[in-house]
């Protein structure tokens, strides 16, 4: 007589996987209020400046990165310049989101490959509602 599967069928079936968010940004506490936000929904990972970041997103494969303009070492700009080099990842959206309201630095985050630029302060239903634009599904 052939056993029981352990686990109902339609539970394995209704097992989605997650996206996965990468935060890059120096500002911990920053970090942590979204990680509050999106961890119910999306994979979350969050980086507190870009070094090493080509490794970290290797092992990660993110569908999305949210980046911070202005870090110590290399800055937001830099670092999504280096990104659309590698073609492994010049497909990801980027989101900046940063205090600057400089019109500069969106102007900038255009010329670097930027997909989306929201500012801090940002409220929870901004951020959901521009990271689901950004992603499939």
């Amino acid at each position: 007589m052939p056993r029981k599967p352990s686990v109902k069928q339609e539970e394995v079936d209704g097992l989605e996987e997650k996206l996965r968010i990468v935060s890059v940004d120096d500002d911990a506490d920053f970090q942590s209020i979204m990680r509050e936000w999106l961890v119910s929904k999306y994979e979350f990972t969050s980086l507190n400046n870009g070094d090493g970041l080509s490794e970290e997103l290797a092992d990660i494969e993110p569908d999305l990165i949210i980046m911070d303009v202005r870090m110590p070492g290399p800055d937001g700009f830099k670092l999504s310049r280096q990104i659309h080099k590698d073609s492994r990842f010049n497909m990801v959206p980027i989101l900046f989101l940063t205090a600057s309201r400089d019109d500069r630095d969106f102007m900038k985050n255009l010329e670097v490959g930027g997909t989306a630029y929201l500012t801090k302060p940002i409220k929870r239903q901004e951020l959901l509602s521009k990271i689901s634009e950004l992603l499939p599904g």
